[in-house]
């Protein structure tokens, strides 16, 4: 073999290049991460509350309930009328689905006996999708006829006991006072 100066000052100069893009390669591969850490978005705090059975809050009839078509069992939505909150927190949020059911149902008859309905509020979701029991009971009967029955019976005999009653009817929209049913700790958020 023969010592050749130039050929040695290239293979240390190759080695010399070659050390130097790898320290650089590494360099950038490890620098992102350690530059990226301290600079992470601050974590939102998740704050603890309880929600006190029997708070109030108020929901609103999503459709028509009328005992002319209702019978007991049927399934009823309700939406969260506005934002519950605790201590200035929100846990229940504005338009979450409140589930409740037709308690009683009778259409109007004859010899103008009203209509009744009757309807009950189950649950609804806190703002950490936890299930929270509600409580109330909104009945509302229709218009009697009884009087009006009456009087046609004395002045048309008894024909006047057809006259028919009408049906209970709940607007969609109509605002429904509730309460919780349970007290709830729920992660809260403001």
């Amino acid at each position: 073999m023969s010592n050749n100066p130039g050929r040695a000052s290239r293979r240390l100069m190759q080695a010399t290049v070659s050390m130097l893009v790898t320290a650089m390669i590494v360099q950038f591969t490890i620098a992102p991460v350690a530059i990226a850490s301290p600079e992470q978005e601050p974590a939102t705090q998740a704050i603890e509350l309880v929600i006190p059975d029997g708070t109030e809050f108020t929901v609103s009839t999503t459709e028509e309930i009328t005992s002319k078509t209702a019978t007991e069992g049927d399934p009823l939505s309700f939406k969260v009328a506005e934002d519950v909150k605790v201590n200035g927190h929100v846990v229940i949020a504005k338009d979450t689905l409140v589930k409740g059911v037709v308690a009683s149902a009778k259409k109007a008859g004859m010899m103008g006996r009203g209509g009744n309905l009757g309807i009950r509020v189950e649950s609804t979701t806190t703002v950490d999708n936890q299930k929270i029991k509600v409580r109330s009971s909104k009945g509302r009967e229709g218009d009697d006829k009884t009087g009006t029955t009456v009087a046609l019976v004395v002045l048309f005999g008894p024909l006047g006991f057809l006259k028919h009653g009408k049906n209970a009817t709940i607007k969609s929209g109509t605002n429904i006072k509730v309460y919780t049913d349970e007290e709830k700790k729920v992660q809260a958020r403001n």
